[in-house]
């Protein structure tokens, strides 16, 4: 969650609370919350609710989740779907081409080289 260690600091610094007065609350050491605060460790759900409760904010707007209308991703998702199906077709039918093109040059050049036009 990249953007959790960034709002962790804005949200405690915008406060004006320490470290200690946090993890106090959070009934967590000082090392665990500066290692949130830090990205090298990540809490776990239980903890980014308390977090939230705390700082009076939305699990979303703690977390950087930005808000998508209904459906919005499942439409993109599909979109990526079908546009693959016709990136695979159409590779299918330039190889299929590509082949056939082939395979007359070979005949041509046989043919050719043995005078059996």
């Amino acid at each position: 969650m990249p953007k959790l260690f960034e709002n962790l600091k804005l949200l405690r610094e915008k406060n004006k609370l320490n470290m200690q007065f946090v993890s106090d609350h959070l009934k967590i050491t000082r090392a665990v919350y500066a290692k949130y605060e830090t990205g090298n460790a990540e809490p776990n759900l239980k903890m980014i609710i308390k977090i939230a409760n705390l700082y009076n904010v939305s699990l979303d707007e703690l977390v950087g989740r930005e808000f998508t209308p209904n459906g919005k991703v499942i439409d993109q998702l599909i979109i990526k779907k079908e546009m693959t199906k016709e990136i695979n077709s159409m590779v299918k039918q330039i190889a299929n081409e590509f082949i056939q093109s082939k395979e007359a040059d070979i005949t041509n050049r046989i043919k050719q080289k043995f005078n059996l036009r």
